[in-house]
């Protein structure tokens, strides 16, 4: 994978985690606060988006923790966090074949 590549996959899973950290936290929020940051983490998401685009224009079209060997350090149901991925620019509906598996 090049350089460029690596760099933008490792700020796209980032920036999923920053999401999930912010989404935990807004959550638990009330009223105007919970309205003003729902406001930030949309234009968050959206810039991720924006990234998250990117990262398939030059390839990059697979689970966002999948390492080179090919095996998935996160899946899309089963996270003891509840974590669960913002965007993802995978091709393969990961959640769909986990599903089948339960």
């Amino acid at each position: 994978m090049q350089q460029e590549t690596l760099e933008l996959l490792n700020r796209v899973r980032l920036g999923n985690d920053k999401l999930f950290q912010a989404w935990k936290h807004i959550r638990d929020l009330k009223g105007a606060e919970w309205n003003e940051q729902m406001d930030k983490f949309a234009e968050a998401a959206k810039k991720l988006r924006g990234l998250c685009t990117h990262l398939k224009l030059v390839g990059y079209k697979d689970c966002l923790y999948k390492t080179e060997d090919g095996k998935r350090t996160r899946n899309c149901l089963q996270n003891p966090d509840g974590f669960w991925c913002q965007i993802c620019p995978s091709d393969i509906r990961y959640w769909d074949i986990e599903i089948m598996e339960d």
